[in-house]
């Protein structure tokens, strides 16, 4: 038998061993937990007694999780040699404490996965029996850190090839007892779950699902019940984990909630993949009799009932009946809409009908028809209504019928356009299945608007029409494409632009629209009776492209050009002949302002213009207007006759004008011809270029031919007469202060010519005044060789004309020479008004006149001292 001394011996040694071990042990958990990214393990109270192991409280902390128990009992009788080790576990208090997202490490969230064989594995590593009398849970929600708090109870029953597990959750929630109770039972080639929740000890909810494992794949069927007669406390618990629940009102005290499903799965473990592969059969039945917060939708009230199958994730109703109402909608839902439009308000109502007649062909004898309303309620109310056929069958698809959507909206602004309110009335009818769409607006289809516009452009009273306006596409896997929208569209509108009268304007013409371009064509009018045919296109490629032609105006019946342009000259009345114009408007992807080109044809075209008339006008001019310049090319102008007192005619010309777009008014001017008759002869101004941003502009006019006879039939003086030609040059002067004349010059052509002056009143001066005698004799038939005189002519339309006459009379001193010196001045815009002032011009001229006479008069009358 050892000695003490060898006792002594041995229980060294077996210090040391433990010593040894617990050392390894302590450097291997170390490694493990550093490996395991834990930062922190502590724990307090160890005691080893033969009822099992007790542990007063453990903390362990990882960037996942911080966990803290208490009071954990680990009793002998349920160790084994196999996971989970202890089969039965007690716990007097657990705290959890789960990080927010920011706080752990990034990772790749993957999809969560359902599969029988490994759902018995985790059933497997659960112990037979887990009790926590206290449960504090802490974890991120919606917008804070939210609490769990309750107790937990866990049995399991473990057979050879089934595992079975009973959990009973309670939560407490401020006064109230949420109870759920999960059995869940895993095979190795099937699942089933059974899950009920209490309320106050008021059954709530009860959910039977079962997944089975199948050698075509799996089988998922379901039911749940729900009797939420305390839907307000089950709705405040929810509220804290709920985003944006604030804007939910408290759910009501009831709803009946009902369900059944029985889905084939492909292969594979079950995700959120495999159920839109699903094929099967589901019916649903849902009774709010008041309103039910549903996150990210809002409010709903009503009924709803819906059976339907599905064929490899295509589902397709087999009966639909809804009548629901839908307040407080979420923001989110409806953010791509104007704040004036969003509404307030949804009420849906389907409910079965007859067969319509008029189905598609792709729908014929597989389709279930339902009458559907929807009404939006709001600033803008809307409410649509109409039949709807969905296809029971591969494939899926649906039409509209008889549709019929009515809407109104206020004033609002949309960027920098602003809209006025609207009324619209729209007939549809549509067809839509996995390859294409077809959408269709009947006859009666308007639109209304009281405004719409910018700072520059504003239409008034705007109404929009079409019958037959259709929009078809191909589809790809929901997406749109090769669509083309194409019909006729009418539109009226009261114009409001500086260039433009207030009137009413119409469009009437086929729209045509794709992908790729936009095509107008048709006519635009006016109440003034203007029309124009319009072709329009617009692709991303080419830009823009517009094309205007004005339909031959005939101007004895009225001028429309007058009654739309508010530019037309206010002196300028048009009252015959023919008009013809055409434009042309380019703007490419890459310019900011367009390119406008265009001709005016006029043909025998008379009027007025101020105190002018015009007769026999034929012209041809060509505008040209690009991102930098102004061109404007006059390649022919022949009037027939202008009187502005004195007829001139015919008048020509030809010439171009070039400016700067930012300057228009101080371009290039170059004439290449201009010229008139005048008298018996002609004015012709010498071709040249002429720079208009100059202060003063000098025109040299050529005089050829002018007759003295006829210029003594225009402006006749009792018993004056004459013969003789006159030639010269008159150096015409324009500037801001008006038009002048400086130091010009006509003489007389050779041999010369005759002046016969008989007035009575000119002989009885002669016989008065001895003096004046020889000249009254001289001039009742005087002859002259030559005839010269300077012309000058001021701002205030004062005419100077300096005469040298040089000749014989020859009952005179058998024709001696004569000479005379004659000073001449005349008021031309008097002479002028006059000569107008006759029977053989327009009311509107002479009132013209008179009315210019009166302002004249009343600049040049003296003031009183």
């Amino acid at each position: 038998m050892p000695g003490r001394r060898t006792w002594l011996r041995l229980l060294a040694y077996l210090v040391l061993l433990l010593l040894l071990l617990g050392a390894a042990g302590y450097l291997s958990l170390s490694r493990a937990l550093e490996r395991a990214q834990v930062s922190h393990l502590d724990w307090q109270g160890l005691g080893i007694s033969t009822q099992g192991i007790q542990l007063e409280q453990l903390s362990l902390e990882h960037p996942a999780v911080i966990l803290q128990l208490h009071h954990l009992q680990l009793p002998w009788r349920g160790f084994s040699l196999a996971p989970p080790f202890w089969q039965q576990i007690a716990l007097a208090r657990l705290q959890l404490q789960l990080p927010t997202r920011s706080e752990t490490t990034p990772t790749e969230a993957a999809a969560p996965t359902l599969h029988p064989e490994q759902l018995a594995k985790l059933i497997g590593l659960l112990p037979q029996q887990l009790e926590i009398a206290t449960l504090q849970i802490e974890l991120p929600c919606a917008e804070t850190r939210c609490q769990l708090q309750g107790d937990l109870q866990l049995r399991k029953q473990a057979r050879t090839a089934t595992q079975q597990l009973d959990l009973q959750l309670n939560l407490q929630h401020q006064q109230d007892q949420l109870r759920w109770h999960a059995q869940l039972q895993g095979e190795a080639t099937s699942a089933a779950l059974q899950l009920s929740l209490a309320i106050n000890q008021q059954p709530q909810l009860r959910l039977s699902s079962r997944l089975q494992h199948t050698a075509s794949g799996q089988l998922w069927q379901g039911e749940l019940d729900g009797e939420l007669a305390q839907g307000h406390v089950l709705h405040s618990w929810l509220h804290q984990w709920l985003p944006d629940s604030d804007q939910l009102a408290e759910a009501s005290a009831a709803a009946q909630l009902q369900a059944s499903w029985q889905l084939q799965l492909p292969p594979g473990p079950l995700d959120l993949k495999q159920l839109q592969q699903a094929s099967g059969q589901l019916q649903a039945r849902a009774n709010l009799p008041a309103p039910w917060p549903i996150p990210n939708i809002g409010l709903v009230q009503g009924q709803l009932g819906l059976t339907a199958h599905a064929l490899h994730g295509q589902w397709l109703a087999d009966s639909l009946i809804a009548d629901l109402n839908l307040t407080q909608i979420p923001g989110e839902l409806t953010s791509d809409l104007p704040v004036a439009l969003r509404p307030d308000t949804l009420q849906l109502t389907i409910q079965p009908t007859q067969m319509p007649d008029n189905l598609a062909e792709q729908l014929r004898e597989r389709v279930l028809p339902l009458q559907l309303q929807l009404r939006g309620q709001g600033r803008s109310p809307f409410n649509l209504e109409g039949t709807l056929a969905l296809a029971n069958g591969l494939p899926w698809g649906l039409q509209v019928l008889e549709g019929k959507l009515t809407a109104s909206s206020p004033a609002l602004q949309l960027e920098k356009v602003q809209l006025g309110a609207g009324q619209a009335q729209l007939l549809i009818s549509a067809y839509l299945d996995p390859e294409q769409l077809m959408l269709k607006l009947e006859k009666g289809t308007q639109l209304s608007l009281q405004r719409v516009g910018n700072s520059e452009l504003q239409a008034e009273q705007l109404k929009l029409s079409s019958s037959g306006l259709q929009l078809q596409g191909r589809l790809t896997d929901g997406t749109l494409h090769d669509w083309q929208l194409q019909g006729p569209i009418e539109l009226s509108a009261q114009l409001q632009h500086a260039q433009l009268r207030p009137q009413r304007w119409y469009w009437q013409g086929p729209l045509v629209a794709s992908q790729e371009q936009v095509q107008l064509d048709g006519t635009l009018r006016n109440d003034a009776a203007l029309q124009l045919k319009l072709q329009l296109q617009h692709s991303q490629a080419k830009g823009l492209n517009l094309h205007a032609q004005l339909a031959e105006l005939f101007l004895r019946s009225g001028n429309p050009l007058q009654g739309s342009l508010s530019a037309w000259p206010a002196l300028l009345e048009l009252n015959n002949g023919r008009l013809n114009a055409d434009a042309t408007l380019n703007l490419t992807s890459d310019q900011q302002q367009p390119t406008v080109s265009a001709t005016l044809t006029g043909k025998g075209l008379g009027g007025i213009y101020d105190r002018t008339a015009l007769e026999g006008l034929d012209s041809q001019m060509a505008l040209r207007l690009d991102p930098r310049r102004l061109e404007l090319n006059v390649s022919e102008l022949r009037l027939e006759q202008a009187n502005p007192g004195i007829p001139l005619g015919p008048l020509q010309l030809k010439g171009r004008y070039n400016a700067d777009l930012h300057a228009p008014d101080k371009g290039q001017l170059q004439l290449e011809h201009a010229q008139t008759a005048l008298m018996g002869g002609r004015l012709r101004l010498t071709a040249g270029r002429w720079d208009l941003a100059a202060e003063s502009l000098q025109f040299p006019i050529e005089v050829q031919g002018l007759e003295l006879e006829q210029l003594f039939i225009l402006y006749p003086t009792e018993g004056l007469s004459g013969t003789g030609t006159l030639d010269g040059n008159l150096p015409l002067q324009i500037s801001s202060q008006g038009v002048t004349i400086t130091q010009g010059q006509l003489s007389a052509r050779a041999p010369g010519g005759q002046l016969q002056f008989h007035s009575e009143r000119i002989r009885a001066l002669g016989r008065s005044n001895p003096a004046m005698q020889l000249v009254t004799q001289s001039l009742e038939d005087f002859r002259f060789t030559t005839l010269s005189s300077q012309v000058d002519y001021n701002q205030q339309g004062k005419l100077a004309l300096a005469m040298r006459l040089e000749g014989q009379n020859p009952a005179i001193e058998q024709g001696r020479p004569i000479h005379f010196n004659i000073n001449l001045e005349e008021d031309i815009p008097t002479l002028l008004a006059s000569l107008q002032l006759t029977d053989k011009v327009s009311d509107i001229i002479k009132q013209r006149v008179q009315q210019r006479m009166l302002e004249r008069n009343a600049k040049t009358a003296p003031t009183e001292p």
